[in-house]
């Protein structure tokens, strides 16, 4: 079975939540005023199984739009890039990251299982990170929980984007923590360049 026909095995349940697909990125998307929620399907094909998987996003617009400006990326990867995704068992540990799909006829179970828990669980995740800050709590409460999803690079730069849009009062302590972190990883030269000009932007362009 093809990702694209698992998709559509969600899609009248995902539609009725208000999710709907977007054909560039093969995944369902659901727009609002800071940008979208994403539903991430991953089909690997192996030797004698399929693996599938899913994870939810969240993109905030402003965020990408200023990241972007000074992190290295392709074409028109800034409409594209997430500002957050996440894995399932990240969200609820003790659910499955991934399924191993020996046979077709063991999907339908799957596909219930999911719903199930984008009902329980998943919606009321996405939801609760809509604003900024509570995403921005999310990235910089604990530095050194990691996002696995994510390197620390790209974690860093919305980290700090993210706390000067909605968090300005600890913007100094968080660009202080951030420092300290990829000093300690010891990150490369261009990579710190960058981090460096992007604090510049905010410091200069995003006035308190």
């Amino acid at each position: 079975m093809e990702k694209i026909q698992i998709m559509q095995l969600h899609r009248n349940f995902l539609e009725d939540f208000g999710f709907t697909i977007d054909n560039s990125i093969l995944h369902y998307v659901k727009e609002n005023v800071y940008g979208k929620q994403i539903v991430f399907f991953h089909l690997t094909q192996q030797k004698d199984v399929t693996v599938l998987e899913y994870n939810l996003g969240i993109r905030i617009d402003k965020v990408e739009y200023i990241v972007h400006k000074f992190l290295p990326s392709l074409g028109d990867y800034k409409e594209k890039s997430v500002t957050l995704v996440e894995t399932m068992d990240a969200i609820e540990e003790s659910f499955p990251r991934r399924f191993v799909i020996h046979d077709e006829k063991e999907i339908p179970t799957y596909i219930e299982t999911v719903e199930k828990f984008l009902i329980k669980e998943g919606f009321h995740w996405l939801d609760s990170l809509l604003e900024g800050n509570a995403l921005e709590e999310y990235f910089n409460a604990n530095l050194d929980r990691p996002i696995v999803t994510q390197n620390f690079t790209y974690r860093s730069a919305r980290g700090i984007v993210l706390a000067k849009l909605f968090n300005p009062e600890r913007y100094h302590q968080i660009k202080d923590d951030y420092l300290r972190a990829l000093d300690e990883i010891q990150v490369t030269p261009f990579t710190l360049a960058c981090f460096l000009n992007l604090i510049a932007y905010l410091d200069e362009e995003h006035q308190e």
